[in-house]
């Protein structure tokens, strides 16, 4: 079983962004980066890597942040491929019944339109875990 460790990083004045550390294999994710200095604070003190960026949907409020990220530590973005010509750097599109994973965890991707059309949610099943942006 994939042991996920969450940690919560505020961003902005009323946002979380969410650092995804696998325990078996070191791999590291952020869900929603609104801001990257926050999450680089954050990922500088616990040893300077990240392999993925997760976009629940386009708003600046959860991407603002990846470019700067992606940059600095060569980590891929995953976003809604309904969203992709709103998600600046998307690497990878993803949709319903698509998985993602941070190392040994498992995401699968959930449809869950509402707040924007696109809009994705991330499962970690094994977890317990779901990160559902805005919605």
């Amino acid at each position: 079983m994939a042991s996920l460790r969450v940690t919560l990083i505020p961003v902005l004045k009323d946002n979380y962004a969410y650092l995804l550390e696998d325990e078996q294999t070191g791999m590291v994710g952020v869900v929603d980066p609104g801001e990257a200095d926050p999450v680089a604070a954050k990922l500088e003190a616990k040893g300077g890597r990240l392999d993925w960026i997760l976009n629940t949907h386009h708003h600046g409020d959860h991407v603002g942040g990846n470019h700067e990220l992606a940059k600095r530590y060569g980590a891929s973005i995953v976003g809604p491929a309904a969203e992709s010509a709103r998600i600046p750097d998307l690497d990878r599109g993803v949709a319903e019944g698509d998985h993602v994973m941070i190392g040994a965890a498992r995401g699968s991707v959930l449809d869950v339109p509402g707040h924007t059309a696109g809009h994705i949610a991330f499962w970690f099943e094994d977890a317990g875990v779901l990160f559902c942006g805005d919605t």
